[in-house]
């Protein structure tokens, strides 16, 4: 089952869906990191200065899109819907 046969309507399921999972995975690493855990009212400020170490969050990131790719393809496969 190769992805490069997809109909456009699953490729494009499939991208919005890694998409999405990058963003799941910076919102879990930000809840996770001790940015998240400032004290105050200046949760904005810090979120910019997480955002500014892509160290901290890219790893949240790839697994998120990895996670939820292989999600949607496992579940494609498994369904048959081609």
């Amino acid at each position: 089952m190769n992805p490069l046969n997809w109909k456009k309507e699953h490729l494009a399921i499939w991208a919005a869906l890694i998409i999405a999972g990058g963003a799941a995975g910076v919102i879990f690493g930000w809840l996770v990191s001790p940015f998240s855990r400032a004290q105050g009212a200046n949760t904005g400020a810090m979120l910019m200065v997480y955002l500014h170490y892509p160290a901290a969050y890219w790893p949240w990131v790839a697994a998120g899109a990895v996670l939820a790719g292989l999600a949607y393809y496992s579940a494609d496969l498994l369904t048959g819907a081609r």
